[in-house]
């Protein structure tokens, strides 16, 4: 169930029109395919959470939910690994944003956060309005965002991680579930993290 789930989500962020992940090691390589637009959403602490927000870091994105049977601790893990990678980094950031908002309120995103050792200080857990975060998933990260849970109380989404860049454009996507897209990941917030330094 869990690989039927994860092949479907990743055909929907292919059809969402998220393209082939990006391999360059350089910032040239990475060519913005959009602008992330402005939002208003509210983090695990209760504090609001936007645009301006990402702006002046470099962030990796992603979408779960905190009840998901399938993929979600998978991306958790792996999104959690590259913040161990890049742990002396100040200027990255990590945010999942969940697709099931009524459930997943800002106390329940801590409690998440908790029971999965996150480091709180880096990493932001989304909600807010379902059609706010519809919005957002759909426009400006290009992604597919599922309707309701099914039979095995799953939420269809994308696997991929958006990298975001300090000017708040999206850089690349790449494959939460695939292990030969973690370097080419790595390779590339280097990349955008030295060009903020530029």
């Amino acid at each position: 169930m869990a690989l039927r789930t994860a092949v479907s989500c990743t055909l929907l962020a292919a059809l969402a029109g998220c393209g082939k992940p990006a391999a360059g090691a350089d910032a040239a390589s990475l060519t913005p395919v959009g602008e992330v637009a402005e939002f208003r959403l509210t983090d695990q602490d209760g504090a609001p959470f936007g645009r301006a927000e990402l702006l002046g870091k470099v962030w990796l994105v992603d979408f779960f939910f905190t009840s998901c049977p399938s993929i979600c601790p998978l991306l958790t893990d792996a999104m959690a690994q590259v913040a161990r990678d890049f742990a002396g980094e100040p200027h990255l950031g990590f945010a999942s944003i969940t697709v099931d908002p009524e459930v997943d309120d800002p106390a329940r995103l801590s409690a998440y956060a908790r029971e999965q050792r996150l480091p709180q200080e880096r990493w932001r857990l989304l909600t807010g309005p379902r059609e706010d975060i519809r919005t957002l998933c759909e426009a400006s990260f290009r992604l597919a965002f599922g309707e309701d849970y099914d039979a095995s109380g799953d939420i269809s989404h994308s696997s991929r991680f958006v990298l975001v860049d300090a000017r708040g454009r999206v850089r690349g996507y790449f494959d939460g579930l695939d292990p030969m897209a973690r370097a080419p990941l790595r390779a590339a917030l280097r990349a955008v993290l030295k060009e903020r330094e530029e």
